[in-house]
């Protein structure tokens, strides 16, 4: 925190985990939910670059984090404060995603199953990122050894690369999302696993993380920034009335990025890309229990971690819902996201 301002900075490079705190920002929800200075001023500090390079969250988010004076990171994901907490780190999960976004793995007709996939070449958008985190708890329960019996290729972010290296016959199993997995059907190829239904309450992919020192000394403004963060989820979902503002956001924000592969993805096609965002309707993170169970299996953080109890701080996202709640204003808000949370399961 500098200049007393609460500093918030993304974890990586991906621009969808900027857009909520970006329309919080455009849309005066931080400002209006308290933070802004004695003169009032802006009483907050956006970042725009990562803390950390891609891949490298797991070891480096605390130091990127104390490096640039972060009090809060955007979408971390939720193993790394477990690994972080392990080794003494001062950061705790104060809120996060729920993730639902319908998606499957799919593979060409001669693949049946994953354990058809025994031998062959898995497409991953890269390395440590959620979708090769995925892959690999779907394998290792087909009873596949991850180092030996597959072979792990890189095809870069956007549904494009994942489309064209399936076509192609780059990769025999790749990630996909529920509508090209759909048009990719017709061809005969076969959904191998729905992840989806294995994480019947959201699959807990990132979180929302904030300091120690942070938590202990200004909750408040913290609080402030859950009320803004949750305000800014709702908006997000609420289609398709806030449709064409966030999709010219996405793009502006496509267009400004550092790096080419983002400036490569394609924006939302219609209000059902946003409906499904994983960004649940009370900013709570869910499903840490099931999380840590999937990564022993796959042996992913290599060390003994805390009980969830002692990494999580989420009263404060509990307590800023229940004052969004008991404003009457935006009751009608809330009733049109609650709707599409219901329909959703989050």
């Amino acid at each position: 925190m500098l200049d007393g301002k609460l500093r918030i900075g993304p974890t990586c490079y991906h621009t969808l985990h900027i857009v909520p705190i970006m329309a919080a920002h455009e849309m005066n929800f931080l400002y209006d939910e308290g933070l802004k200075t004695a003169d009032g001023s802006l009483g907050y500090e956006i970042l725009r670059d990562p803390m950390v390079p891609f891949g490298l969250e797991k070891l480096g988010i605390a130091q990127g984090m104390k490096e640039r004076s972060v009090d809060i990171a955007l979408d971390v994901q939720s193993r790394t404060i477990f690994f972080q907490r392990a080794r003494g780190a001062d950061v705790y999960i104060i809120a996060g995603w729920r993730n639902q976004v319908p998606g499957v793995l799919i593979g060409p007709p001669h693949i049946k199953s994953l354990k058809d996939v025994k031998g062959k070449r898995v497409g991953i958008s890269d390395w440590n990122s959620i979708r090769h985190w995925t892959l690999q708890i779907q394998l290792r329960k087909a009873g596949l050894d991850l180092e030996k019996d597959v072979e792990w290729i890189r095809i870069g972010p956007s549904r494009q690369r994942h489309l064209d290296a399936l076509l192609e016959g780059k990769v025999e199993c790749a990630p996909m999302g529920s509508q090209d997995a759909e048009e990719l059907k017709k061809m005969g190829f076969n959904i191998l696993a729905t992840p989806k239904d294995q994480y019947p309450e959201g699959r807990p992919e990132r979180i929302i993380a904030a300091t120690g020192r942070i938590l202990e000394e200004r909750p408040d403004l913290v609080k402030s920034f859950l009320k803004a963060l949750i305000r800014s989820y709702w908006f997000v979902r609420d289609m398709p009335k806030n449709f064409e503002y966030l999709r010219q956001l996405h793009r502006r924000l496509l267009a400004t990025s550092a790096d080419p592969e983002e400036r490569e993805r394609a924006t939302w096609r219609s209000p059902l890309d946003l409906e499904v965002m994983p960004f649940p309707i009370d900013g709570l993170a869910t499903g840490l229990e099931r999380m840590l169970e999937d990564e022993e299996r796959i042996g992913g953080l290599g060390c003994e971690v805390p009980p969830v109890k002692d990494v999580c701080a989420q009263d404060l996202v509990q307590e800023a819902y229940k004052d969004l709640r008991a404003r009457k204003e935006l009751e009608p808000e809330y009733q049109r996201v609650k709707a599409i949370a219901d329909r959703w399961g989050y």
